[in-house]
């Protein structure tokens, strides 16, 4: 069987990310091609100061393992891991009246805290090795705050 492409999902969820930053009020433009390492930049204007934002997402139902890279950390200030819940293990479709998707807003110190890395040198966060991680949840107030 090839590879399930998930390119499309991906896409959705820095979009998803995106309307939600900018219906909470943050201003946020999204990197479109040669922004290596950061998928939105929110910005404050008036202080001239602004946040890079790596969005990272998982489909299926309730994945909760996120990938972050090599050894290397991309230099961003957030990131929004989008638990999109949009696909069951069998690749059907779920819609979002089923299962909606969830965001959890984490500052990269906390991302390098709670960081594993796999035999491979693969690094991945898992939210359920986060202290409080539902504190994280559509955070946005932590890129507020950052930005003013």
């Amino acid at each position: 069987m090839s590879r399930f492409n998930t390119k499309l999902f991906s896409s959705g969820a820095e979009f998803l990310v995106l309307s939600k930053m900018l219906l909470v009020g943050i201003e946020t433009y999204k990197a479109y091609v040669n922004f290596e390492g950061y998928d939105l930049l929110a910005v404050n204007p008036l202080k001239n100061k602004s946040a890079s934002i790596q969005v990272k997402s998982k489909n299926f139902r309730g994945d909760s393992s996120f990938r972050l890279g090599k050894k290397t950390l991309p230099k961003v200030d957030f990131y929004v891991f989008a638990q999109t819940n949009s696909l069951a293990r069998n690749y059907a479709i779920i819609p979002d009246s089923d299962m909606p998707p969830n965001l959890y807003v984490i500052d990269i110190k906390t991302v390098k805290k709670y960081k594993k890395t796999d035999k491979k040198g693969n690094q991945y966060l898992l939210l359920s090795s986060l202290k409080n991680g539902n504190i994280h949840k559509d955070d946005w107030d932590s890129i507020k705050k950052f930005i003013k």
